[in-house]
């Protein structure tokens, strides 16, 4: 089986980072709007549902010491670890139960015993050990999560600590190692004398695994160990680290992995004119909907009429409007949409006793 490889779309914040669920043995409906990357992570998924341990091992072994890319520059590694992810991941997203935690963690295992001289299977084991941590606490804020979820959450980190520890020859030439390592320095709170050096280390190995980003902006955060400024210092420096490759693609991806405000191009710290820049370099790599339709969300909260009308247009009846946010938000947008040329903007009214909106 021949996998030609693309571009790795980023992952989404926390919620995405190496998630498993059970899953059916069959991949995803293919959609045309998905990232190439998203088909061969299917693949990948295909040879460990179907247990084709063999060229899984093979696949590891040339992605992780010829440090192969994607056509576009990504790192076929995360790739590959996504895919392996992606067999435990729904087409839909659903709440995982113990009992399929543990059948994951049997598949996983299998694939170890399988091949006892391949890292592979044991990188795989720890990432899912980090989220199995993940999913006893539950992604909401701090104030959220009960004495028990927190009690369990830290002993599982702690048991996935101690495996990436077993595995730490691999940190001289690993991303995925150093991908784990990472997470659980934002799970148990590591001080920045700890965190700071494993995040340099890691993008001074690839600084195109993209997961290095995410977390390290997490960590800085203000919701986490940081600040808004640190949290912008964190965009800046993933920017700065891949725009040989990819100009101002990460600003926009690494602003769009959670919902903002309005204010967030007002007060908020955040350059519209990067991010649109960004949206633009990004959709100059890979066309692909979801990414529009983000452009044309993130024009309408910046109240740019001119690029709002102009990425509709270009989605035409794909748009999805209705996705993109609550009923008043989507009546401000469909309402920014028809002033374009203009200096206008739309005027909202709720109607009494509903939760619709008009704006003109």
């Amino acid at each position: 089986m021949t996998i030609t490889l693309h571009r790795m779309a980023i992952i989404p914040a926390l919620a995405g980072l190496l998630l498993f669920s059970a899953q059916p043995v069959h991949a995803c409906v293919e959609n045309p709007s998905v990232r190439p990357a998203d088909l061969e992570a299917d693949a990948v998924n295909r040879l460990f549902l179907e247990r084709n341990y063999k060229q899984l091992d093979q696949l590891y072994q040339q992605y992780s010491t010829k440090r192969s890319t994607t056509p576009d520059g990504m790192s076929a590694l995360s790739i590959f670890f996504r895919g392996i992810a992606k067999s435990f991941v729904g087409c839909t997203s659903s709440q995982r139960t113990e009992q399929e935690w543990k059948a994951q963690q049997a598949s996983l295992a299998a694939w170890q015993a399988a091949s006892p001289k391949s890292n592979g299977p044991k990188l795989a084991l720890a990432l899912n050990s980090v989220n199995y941590g993940w999913y006893a606490r539950g992604r909401g804020v701090s104030s959220t999560v009960s004495g028990d979820a927190r009690s369990v959450f830290e002993s599982r980190m702690e048991d996935a600590r101690h495996q990436f520890d077993k595995l730490g020859a691999l940190a001289k030439h690993n991303p995925a190692w150093y991908s784990g390592m990472l997470q659980i320095g934002l799970a148990q709170g590591w001080r920045r004398e700890k965190f700071e050096p494993m995040y340099a280390s890691a993008v001074k190995l690839d600084p195109y695994y993209m997961n290095f980003h995410v977390v390290n902006k997490e960590y800085h955060d203000q919701k986490w160990y940081g600040s808004d400024q640190e949290m912008h210092q964190a965009v800046n420096t993933a920017v700065e680290l891949t725009k040989d490759r990819f100009g101002q693609a990460l600003y926009a991806r690494l602003y769009t992995t959670e919902w903002k405000p309005r204010a967030m191009f007002t007060t908020g710290g955040v350059s519209w004119e990067r991010m649109k820049k960004g949206f633009e370099d990004d959709l100059a790599i890979h066309p692909d909907l979801p990414t529009r339709r983000d452009y044309a969300n993130y024009a309408c909260v910046a109240d740019d009429a001119n690029t709002l009308k102009q990425q509709l247009d270009l989605l035409g009846d794909q748009a999805d409007i209705k996705s993109w946010g609550n009923n008043q938000h989507i009546a401000y947008c469909t309402g920014l949409a028809t002033m374009s040329g203009t200096d206008r903007k739309p005027k909202c009214f709720k109607f009494t006793g509903t939760e619709d909106y008009i704006c003109d």
